[in-house]
Order: C-alpha cells, then structure tokens, then sequence
C-alpha cells in the first residue's frame, strides 16, 4: 500500500478532527445536573439530540449512528484504498449478513435491523442473500454464504446461521488485513479474534457448556488454536496469552488487568474494555504521523469511539443511572 497516495485524504482528516467531541465537553456532559445540559451541549457537536429526544433511546440510536453512516461514506469515498475502510465496516457487513439470512429462514421482515454501512449498498447484499450469487462482493464471501446457508438447510436451526456469520467475517477480516500488507492491521485483526475466542469460553464456561459446544463457535484464525483458547481459560492461564500478544506497550492501566488475568478474575466487560483500550493503543502510534494509512485508521477508530461513549453517557442518562459508572467504562477518546 502506497503511502503516499493518503496525503489528500490525511489532510482533510486534519480539518475533520477538529469535530471530535473533546475531553473537556465529556467531562461536562459527565458533571452536568440535567438533560437540558446535555442537550445544550450537543449543539456543538455533530450529534443534535433534543431534550425530548434524549428520553428515547431509539431516537438516541438513530441520531448516533446516522453521524457513524456518514463518516463511513465519506471515507469510502474519499479514501484513495479502501482496504482500511472496509476493515472497519466488515462487522456492520456481517452484522446485516446474519439479519438478512434470520428474514430469509423466517420469512419476517427484519429491515429494522440493519445498518447502512458498508462499501456496497444494502440492496446488493439483500440480492447476494436472496439469490446466493454477486457481482459485487468477493467469490470467496459468496461461497462462505452459500455453505452457512446449506448447513441450515441441513439443521433448520438459526443458530447455524449466527455461528456461520461470526466466523466468516473473522475469516473475511483476516484475508483484508493480509492483503494490507500493514503490521499493525495484521494485529489488530488478530487482537479482534483473541478477545472474541476468550469472551466466548469465558460465557460458555459459566453456561456450564461443553468443550464440543465451545469449538463449533471459536475462531483457529487467532494467534492461538480454539483448544489452546479453551485449556487457557479453563487453567486461568490468560496472563500466557496476553503476554504474546500485547504490541510491547509499556502502560500502568493496563496492570490490574493483568492482575485479574493471573488470579483468573477477570471478567467479560473487563476484557471488552481491555480490547479497546490495545486497540487505541495500537493505532494512536499514527498521531503524529502525516503520510500512510494508519491516520485514517486512528480516525475511523476514534468515531467509532466516540459513538460508544455517547452510547454509554447517554443510555445512562435516560435509563437514570448514575453517570459515574459511565466514567469508568468510557473508551479512550480522540487526541487525549
């Protein structure tokens, strides 16, 4: 991947960021007493949220993921490769790939469901699904529907077809990151198939699930295989784990997970905010970098971030919880 050809799109990225929604504002929306603050807040960021709409959480949802769609076609459209943009996108892809195969086993109209992000619109996919051919998306995706779509034909059970779902988009991820040429993209996909492998033995354990069960739905395309995820889990071994695939960053907030993991304690929110927190820390090598791709990366992460910190202050806020439990679980934010 050419460098230089993320000059024009990385200095657009520099104006840009400067909608992020800072440290400061968060930290305001954070010690402010009521939504008429909040709401007066939002004005200045591109996420407008009435006081009426900060009391529905669907209309909260819309809001911030109408912003996410946004910034995804921008970026399909203004990025000189789209290998980054899809790598970001493919979980919303594969997210509407499972929805759409859901409608088609039960004949119900799931529309809702879906999210309009992705390089091809959702009217491809919807064909792709219904006709199980495309002149758009890859061959190697199309047979990979085609063969989940076969084994439910087989079980008649939708479990099938979320299991299929999740591994395919692991598989389809893996071969982006390949093609990327880029270390850190390579890594990160890798990171993203670790912590699924671990919270998924971590939830089947305590559902008392059997190993056989386990296998069906682990991923062999991180950096261990499904057996080895399972006997680290079970041995509370984790640290062994952790410890080959942390990029060699030197970070005291990282400490007391590790702690966990070497008492066996850790827990599945834990090691979901762990997952940000590596995956910050691996694309924030790119801020001050003007050239190359991981810019975009850096940027693409940080919306999506901020999007889940909304998501947490203002899912709080309308369910009345205390916004301090929304401090501690909040993501990394942009330029901190």
């Amino acid at each position: 991947m050419d460098s230089n050809l993320f000059s024009q799109i990385n200095t657009t990225i520099a104006v840009k960021e400067n909608s992020f929604i800072t440290v400061d504002t968060f930290q305001k929306m954070l010690q402010a007493g009521n939504k008429d603050d909040i709401a007066l807040l939002l004005q200045t960021t591109p996420y407008h949220l009435s006081v009426e709409e900060l009391d529905d959480l669907t209309a909260i949802d819309a809001s911030l993921m109408r912003e996410l769609s946004q910034e995804y076609k921008w970026a399909f459209a203004e990025a000189p490769e789209k290998t980054i943009v899809n790598m970001f996108s493919l979980r919303y892809v594969y997210h509407n790939v499972k929805v759409l195969l859901k409608a088609k086993a039960t004949g119900k109209d799931l529309s809702d469901l879906l999210i309009p992000i992705g390089e091809h619109s959702l009217e491809a996919l919807q064909h792709m699904i219904s006709a199980l051919k495309s002149d758009f998306f890859p061959d190697f995706m199309v047979a990979e529907i085609r063969d989940i779509w076969a084994e439910y034909e087989d079980y008649k059970d939708i479990r099938v077809l979320e299991i299929g779902a999740d591994l395919a988009y692991f598989n389809h991820l893996q071969k982006i990151a390949e093609q990327s040429e880029i270390p850190a993209f390579s890594q990160a996909a890798t990171l993203m198939i670790d912590f699924y492998n671990v919270t998924t033995v971590q939830r089947a354990l305590r559902q008392k699930k059997p190993r056989s069960f386990m296998l069906q739905l682990l991923s062999d395309n991180g950096s261990f295989t499904a057996d080895e995820f399972i006997d680290l889990v079970e041995n509370n071994d984790l640290i062994s784990w952790f410890n080959q695939v942390n990029p060699g960053i030197l970070d005291t907030s990282l400490v007391a997970y590790e702690e966990k993991m070497r008492q066996g304690t850790i827990s599945v929110v834990e090691l979901e905010y762990l997952y940000d927190v590596m995956q910050f820390q691996l694309l924030d090598q790119a801020r001050y970098e003007v050239q190359g791709p991981l810019v975009l990366a850096r940027y693409l992460l940080g919306r999506e971030f901020e999007v889940k910190n909304l998501r947490l202050l203002l899912s709080a806020l309308c369910n009345d919880m205390p916004l301090e439990v929304v401090r501690e679980r909040m993501r990394p934010i942009y330029g901190q």
